[in-house]
């Protein structure tokens, strides 16, 4: 993705988080009104609930009123359709009900008025029957009526008011109040503006209506209707209107800003950085040379590429000539390591004609006794054949002893021609043996632990002549420090597929600042005289290059305590 790209994704991702930040707010804030629409609707409810009773109260002061009437009780005895007429007629309109019946005893209408006409056999919509004349309490409750709907009614039962109502005394009859819900009594509901009172629930696709429903129980407990009152839920709609109107708003006001954007990034960020690549892949300073002028970061890089092409031609010379220069250094570090390795071979080869020198004075002391003897035996007429075959004898003895010397050292000293499956333990007494110069009169000790069945498979010469080094190195560090009683110990074992070789001696060690630098080239901590560090690096060298082992050094027991690591080769 190209800068301008990502600027442009990156500005149109931040104004999409807002907008998402915007609508979460507004629907967080949505579900606080609708909890709190929630339980105000539940307010309603009950306030409607109180409404239904406060209208209720006059059919039922009216019903109880009635039936405390002494005039009334005394009808239900006379039946006097006269007074009746005279006394009764016109209540309905009066109490604002739609239906009055008086009952005697018998539950036989005496007397009854209503303005609907489905009122005028109620006997067939209220089942007279459960009348209890023995109830003096007095009833409430719904009736449904076929194609009708609900209808309310109040049973009151009559009684003389001068008279003590006892437990076992009957009602001279009832009184009956009927209120008919209809369209009208609905609307008058409604129109107190608590909730929209309805017999039947309304489909309404709505949001913001919620419906409530109001059971309407029959006489005998059973439900007969339900009362549904719609409730608008006018905090959300007003809360949904503001915020989607907010909300485009935002998005309007977004989609400026993006094109803004766009425009501020185009000139700002998409053009110079179409002429800077167009600069770069033409290796061509003139789509920058508006911006050289510019004190900004565009100015900066226009001046710095500039600079780089101006000296493109020089970075490529320096660059061939960097190469060159490099292949002379290594060239250098190569010629180098073959004088510290050739340096280090005639350190060792000084060594190894100390040891021979060594290993042959004392048969060549043999061999002048033997020739002074002949020539004795000879002055003195002692000099018998026997005798001279003897002494030749022996003067051949010697000298097969020193030409096997000479063997050993050559053969120690030739060159490996490929990877070898040899004994370690050998490897180590052939190298204590090259080593053996001065070392018998010097009171130093060889201790060496090595199993004989430990063997590899790699350049047996080139591991000789390290050991030669370590042992080399621990006999002139016990020499010059005149250490009594010296010991050189050798181990060697195997761990996993690793076999381990540790040189030790006893000699003092060296400082723990020259510690990490043993094995650099040139370093030494002899006299300039007796050494020139290349003995230490050029067995690191084979070790780590040509045996791919490892060596390290440290100051354990009293002395250097050198670790050569060698992987096992089985191939």
């Amino acid at each position: 993705m190209s800068v301008k790209s990502s600027f442009f994704f990156l500005t149109m991702l931040t104004f999409l988080v807002a907008i998402g930040v915007e609508a979460f707010i507004w629907v967080n804030e949505r579900d606080n009104v609708n909890a709190m629409a929630k339980q105000n609707a539940q307010e309603i409810v009950q306030g409607f609930k109180q409404l239904l009773i406060l209208k209720s109260d006059s059919f039922k002061k009216q019903a109880l009123d009635y039936a405390a009437w002494n005039d009334l009780a005394n009808f239900t005895d006379t039946k006097d359709p006269q007074w009746a007429e005279d006394n009764l007629r016109a209540s309905i309109v009066q109490f604002g009900i739609d239906g009055m019946y008086i009952l005697d005893q018998n539950k036989k209408i005496l007397f009854s008025e209503s303005n609907k006409p489905f009122l005028e056999a109620i006997e067939t919509l209220i089942p007279f029957a459960v009348f209890d004349t023995a109830n003096a309490g007095l009833l409430h409750f719904y009736a449904k009526v076929p194609q009708q709907g609900i209808i309310e009614c109040y049973v009151a039962p009559i009684h003389r008011i001068d008279e003590t109502i006892a437990q076992n005394s009957l009602a001279k009859g009832f009184v009956l109040i009927v209120k008919h819900w209809d369209e009208a009594f609905l609307e008058e509901l409604s129109g107190y503006g608590i909730a929209e009172a309805r017999l039947s629930a309304i489909q309404n696709d709505d949001d913001y209506n919620t419906v409530h429903e109001i059971p309407l129980s029959g006489i005998q407990g059973e439900k007969v209707g339900t009362l549904y009152l719609h409730i608008h839920n006018r905090m959300s709609e007003v809360l949904d209107r503001y915020g989607k109107k907010e909300l485009k708003l935002t998005i309007v006001h977004t989609v400026i800003l993006m094109i803004v954007f766009a425009l501020l990034i185009a000139k700002f960020i998409s053009f110079p950085l179409r002429d800077i690549t167009v600069a770069l892949n033409a290796k061509n300073k003139e789509p920058l040379r508006k911006y050289l002028l510019k004190e900004n970061e565009y100015g900066a890089i226009s001046t710095a590429l500039c600079e780089s092409f101006d000296t493109k031609e020089e970075l490529e010379y320096l660059n061939k000539n960097l190469e060159k220069k490099i292949d002379e250094e290594v060239a250098n570090s190569r010629l180098k390591d073959r004088m510290l390795f050739q340096q280090a071979k005639l350190a060792a080869l000084g060594e190894m004609l100390g040891n021979i020198a060594h290993q042959w004075r004392q048969p060549l002391n043999t061999i002048s006794v033997v020739i002074s003897k002949i020539y004795l035996d000879s002055q003195m007429k002692k000099l018998t054949p026997q005798n001279l075959e003897d002494e030749i004898v022996k003067l051949r003895s010697l000298i097969q002893s020193m030409s096997s010397t000479i063997d050993d050292f050559k053969d120690f000293f030739l060159a490996d021609t490929g990877k070898v499956l040899f004994s370690v333990s050998k490897c180590i007494e052939e190298s204590i043996r090259m080593n053996d110069g001065g070392i018998a009169n010097r009171d130093i000790l060889f201790c060496v632990d090595c199993p004989q069945e430990i063997a590899l498979n790699t350049f047996k010469k080139e591991l000789g002549h390290v050991l030669l080094v370590l042992i080399h190195n621990a006999k002139e560090a016990l020499i010059e420090r005149q250490i009594a009683h010296g010991e050189i110990t050798i181990k060697g074992y195997e761990q996993e597929h690793y076999v381990i070789i540790e040189v030790s001696d006893n000699g003092g060690g060296v400082t723990d600042e020259q510690l990490p630098h043993v094995f650099d080239p040139f370093f030494t901590t002899k006299d300039p005289t007796r050494g020139n560090g290349g003995g230490l690096y050029m067995s690191k060298q084979i070790i780590e290059q040509t045996m791919q082992g490892s060596i390290n050094a440290t100051n354990e027991r009293g002395g250097l305590f050198i670790t050569i690591v060698l992987p096992k080769d089985e191939a």
